[in-house]
């Protein structure tokens, strides 16, 4: 009787098991935010690879050039965390979310963003809260530095 309650004990101490993103998604424009921002995206593929120490992503947003990057998994950080600088990439897991996190330059402006990604419970839709955040060093009252925008996203067929 001891031993069966420290095998259930020892199941409902390990963690879930994390959702499996890879694959290629599609946007669901008619679903989606990006749609609606200026300028309007309405083409959107997501590529992921997910491993066990990093995730790679591939988007192709409309004619633009793709662009890849991969983000090394790290412990969920401690919040607030501090965004990541220029050139950091990270990738965590906030409970059943996937978050991705980067900084970089946009047009000569230095921005971090976050992508939160969930997937349904049958795992054939995907949700993207993308948060942006330009990092100008000053705010003007009543402007946002900042933009957010939830997409919904479809598995592709392999």
């Amino acid at each position: 009787m001891r031993l069966l309650f420290v095998l259930v004990a020892a199941s409902l101490l390990q963690s879930p098991p994390r959702a499996d993103f890879s694959g290629s998604w599609k946007m669901v424009a008619a679903r989606s935010e990006s749609p609606n921002q200026t300028p309007p995206v309405t083409d959107m593929t997501f590529v992921i690879q997910q491993g066990s120490d990093q995730v790679q992503l591939d988007v192709t947003s409309g004619t633009a050039r793709p662009i890849s990057v991969t983000y090394p998994l790290i412990p969920t950080p401690k919040l607030p965390a501090d965004p990541p600088t220029a050139d950091e990439r990270r990738a965590y897991w906030d409970g059943g979310k996937l978050v991705l996190e980067r900084g970089g330059t946009i047009s000569g402006q230095t921005v971090s963003s976050r992508q939160a990604l969930t997937l349904s419970p049958d795992g054939s839709e995907m949700i993207v809260e993308r948060l942006v955040i330009v990092q100008h060093g000053y705010t003007l009252r009543g402007t946002r530095n900042y933009a957010t925008v939830k997409d919904i996203f479809t598995r592709s067929a392999p």
